[in-house]
């Protein structure tokens, strides 16, 4: 009898660390025994995957599409046509855009924020920014065009929930 009182007092114990032990180990299973090189963000920035960013983007945004929308190979083609035209184009206002960038992280780390300093700067970069824009905007353009009407609504509202 004394035998049965003391196991069920110590069952609820037993059980919760059982639980905790386990699930300990299961996060250190995780977190070190990760497999995947994506998830390694030293491994990542070291051999320059943050290239194939942009890359990846496009081809998830593209599948997502095809997916959504029910793409046929030839609207697939054209579009990816757009996606790499719009890839060289983002590396030339990447280049332009880099020093507004060292700008701003200079002004972000200064004590005190400066606001006429930051409206010089964003003055100076705005036809830039606005460049940028229009780009969005013509692949936006782009894109419908390729699409049939009933996709093209879609499209709309798929960008809406975004």
């Amino acid at each position: 009898m004394q035998i049965q009182k003391l196991y069920s007092t110590i069952k609820p114990y037993a059980v919760i660390s059982l639980l905790v032990l386990g699930g300990i180990s299961s996060l250190n299973v995780n977190a070190m025994g990760h497999k995947s090189e994506a998830h390694n963000i030293e491994k990542s920035q070291v051999e320059g995957e943050s290239s194939n960013k942009h890359h990846d983007k496009m081809k998830k945004h593209l599948h997502r599409l095809a997916k959504k929308l029910d793409l046929t190979s030839e609207q697939r083609n054209e579009i990816k046509a757009i996606y790499v035209a719009m890839k060289e184009d983002r590396k030339a206002d990447e280049k332009s855009l880099s020093s507004f960038k060292e700008q701003m992280n200079s002004l972000l780390k200064a004590g005190k924020f400066d606001e006429a300093k930051f409206s010089v700067i964003y003055d100076k970069y705005q036809k830039n920014f606005k460049m940028v824009a229009m780009e969005k905007a013509k692949r936006r353009h782009a894109i419908l065009q390729v699409l049939t009407p009933e996709q093209q609504t879609k499209y709309l509202t798929m960008r809406k929930h975004r």
